[in-house]
């Protein structure tokens, strides 16, 4: 009976806690190729693009993430973020002719060959946001910090409202040593073989921080490990951000 009211007690406080603010996300996890320099490529041409459609409305965010330590035996070691409000922005405007609207033909074939060359695509998820608790924030699109943590979750398909509401009821208010946090739902795939369905994102100010928290060794609340028997926490994997364009001023 205790229980029952606890999880109730979730659900009521979810309506008046942390949601989400309907972004839509696609991430990019990419697998760059030795000595082809994709950084550069990143930081002299895409990030130029980025801006242009941040600026244009048709996005409201873009990052770059590197995974520290990710060996040659890691399927990916980059993840591009594109964040916009409507699912079809996030391709929208996009193209080497609209970021070098002076280049022939032979010279976009020349960057797309150099481009392909220098990475491989992994995998491609679009997700949409269902839960964010950053300071100050009224619902925009956050500024990102230096240090992300992806939490890659599996629940029941059955269950994800409830779980929706569980994690923004335990994550809403004083959220620790985190600067932020957020709450994803896949949208690409969906079904029971899919790897993951959900993902929350834990941000911090720097890698020390997030060390230093995941070194506490504390008893978990009862309200987390409710969640926690919600969902299945797949894999955790800290990044660290490269490249960040938001809408100029």
């Amino acid at each position: 009976m205790k229980k029952i009211l606890l999880i109730l007690a979730l659900f009521a406080a979810g309506f008046i806690s942390a949601q989400g603010n309907g972004d839509y996300v696609n991430m990019t996890f990419v697998k760059t190729t030795p000595g082809e320099d994709y950084g550069t490529i990143l930081n002299e041409k895409w990030k130029e693009l980025a801006q242009m459609r941040a600026d244009e409305g048709t996005i409201t965010g873009w990052d770059v993430w590197w995974r520290p330590g990710a060996g040659d035996a890691e399927a990916w070691n980059m993840v591009i973020v594109t964040v916009a409000k409507h699912p079809d922005s996030l391709n929208a405007n996009a193209g080497v002719m609209k970021m070098r609207p002076n280049y022939s033909d032979m010279d976009v074939e020349i960057f797309q060959q150099k481009n392909i060359k220098a990475r491989t695509i992994v995998y491609d998820h679009t997700y949409v946001n269902k839960g964010l608790n950053f300071a100050a924030n009224d619902g925009e699109t956050p500024d990102v910090p230096q240090v992300a943590v992806l939490n890659f979750m599996k629940t029941p398909i059955s269950n994800g409202y409830a779980y929706e509401k569980a994690e923004n009821s335990l994550n809403s208010g004083d959220i620790g040593t985190r600067s932020g946090w957020g709450l994803l739902k896949r949208l690409d795939q969906m079904g029971e073989d899919v790897y993951n369905n959900y993902m929350t994102v834990d941000f911090y100010d720097s890698f020390e921080t997030m060390m230093t928290t995941r070194e506490q060794t504390t008893r978990i609340p009862k309200q987390m490990q409710t969640v926690l028997n919600m969902r299945t926490h797949l894999k955790s994997i800290p990044l660290w951000r490269a490249i960040s364009v938001r809408p100029s001023e």
